[in-house]
């Protein structure tokens, strides 16, 4: 009778917890990472300093890169040349706004041809 108890008492209790536990893992998971589209016609406008500060998503993105220290900007741009060139004037202009270099990462293959997508990892 005392290992039924223990079994009901103790061993049900502590499987429901480690299921809940891994039904939530994924969205705390997700919970790391903040992600962010700059569409090809905002960039493609006449640009300097206070355009590119105020474009969005690069107040949001600039604000939740300093919100915690140790993460990294990933810039997912479009494949190509073209793609390329775009993904690394953005990336100066993300020094000059205090995001350093080191903090960035540039990778090749976004989602969409016209756009740049932006995403904080830790």
């Amino acid at each position: 009778m005392s290992r039924q108890w223990f079994m009901l008492c103790y061993a049900l209790p502590m499987k429901a917890f480690v299921l809940t536990i891994l039904l939530l893992a994924p969205l705390w998971v997700q919970a790391e990472t903040t992600q962010w589209t700059l569409k090809a016609d905002a960039w493609a406008r006449p640009r300097d300093g206070q355009s590119v500060a105020a474009m969005p998503p690069l107040p949001q993105v600039i604000a939740g890169w300093s919100a915690a220290k140790g993460q990294r900007l990933l810039i997912r741009y479009p494949g190509g040349e073209e793609g390329l060139l775009w993904a690394h004037e953005l990336r100066s202009w993300l020094v000059a706004l205090g995001v350093p270099l080191d903090d960035q990462e540039l990778v090749a293959g976004s989602h969409q041809a016209d756009r740049i997508e932006l995403e904080l990892t830790r």
